[in-house]
């Protein structure tokens, strides 16, 4: 099993939002690999249309615990759901009333906690207006690569607007220049080891207490998944250092509106990764 902590390493996920998001009561069962949990919330809010970002779809969001607060509003935070104990699903209501896509997720799933899952649920709508969506999706036994789920779930929610962003909190310390400096540069050679795969070089460039998570069984296996989700393409705009403490801001370029910021802390004279927290919200 991946720990959480290494999810946080390889900076897939941090939840850093701090809005509250209301649940709607909701009645239903989800079941993975023979595990089978009460649905008890749900929410829904808006988004683009995958494939025409003229439209815009109703998302709503089944869980049998309450997200953490914000977490509807930001993506890296709704890929870590199963991490933190959630199972569920996701699916986006487009204006025909159809679905077109949707996601299942559970700590009960053996392989991959996260995976997309469309084509088979059953949507029985009652209201869809503006402000409120409720009705029935159902999804049959089925299996994928060996991992076993089927659910059910009637709702009647609202549909949350996302909440206007927050300022961000002053970072302690002597500004960086732009460029970030020696610690930048030391992210960019962690980012390099994690592109070529090789876990020797990535662990030269991480903090000594997560060398351990690279020993993980699992670490290997989910390195090439780990790897694409790692943006590609980034900009940073400065930082701050405080003694052995620094801390990058930075962009993504691969997602719109999707920002991170870089925890390092000097060792022995070099740089190395503490942790790195990725943000993302919607249009």
């Amino acid at each position: 099993m991946v720990s959480r902590r290494m999810v946080l390493v390889l900076g897939v996920l941090v939840l850093l939002v701090t809005a509250t998001v209301n649940a709607s009561p909701v009645k239903g069962t989800f079941t993975a690999n023979g595990k089978t949990v009460n649905l008890k919330y749900a929410y829904a809010t808006t988004k683009k249309n995958p494939f025409d970002k003229k439209k815009t779809d109703v998302f709503v969001i089944v869980t049998d615990k309450d997200l953490p607060a914000g977490a509807l509003f930001d993506e890296f935070a709704l890929m870590g759901l199963a991490d933190q104990g959630i199972s569920g699903f996701t699916v986006e209501i487009d204006a025909d009333k159809t679905l077109n896509s949707g996601t299942l997720f559970s700590p009960a799933f053996k392989k991959m906690h996260q995976f997309s899952s469309i084509g088979k649920q059953k949507l029985d709508l009652t209201t869809m207006t503006k402000d409120r969506v409720a009705g029935t999706i159902s999804m049959p036994a089925d299996d994928f690569f060996d991992e076993k789920y089927q659910y059910t779930a009637t709702f009647d929610v609202p549909i949350q607007t996302k909440p206007a962003a927050e300022k961000p909190a002053a970072l302690k310390g002597t500004p960086l220049p732009k460029d970030g400096g020696e610690p930048a540069k030391a992210w960019e050679a962690y980012r390099k080891a994690m592109r070529s795969g090789d876990i020797a070089a990535i662990r030269k460039t991480i903090a000594k207490e997560l060398i351990k998570d690279t020993e993980d069984p699992d670490f290997k296996k989910m390195l090439p998944v780990i790897q694409t989700m790692q943006p590609k393409k980034v900009k940073i705009n400065g930082g701050t250092v405080d003694g052995d403490d620094a801390t990058l801001l930075v962009d993504s370029l691969d997602e719109k509106n999707t920002t991170g910021t870089i925890t390092l802390r000097r060792e022995s004279g070099q740089w190395k990764l503490v942790k790195e927290a990725w943000k993302s919200s919607a249009d």
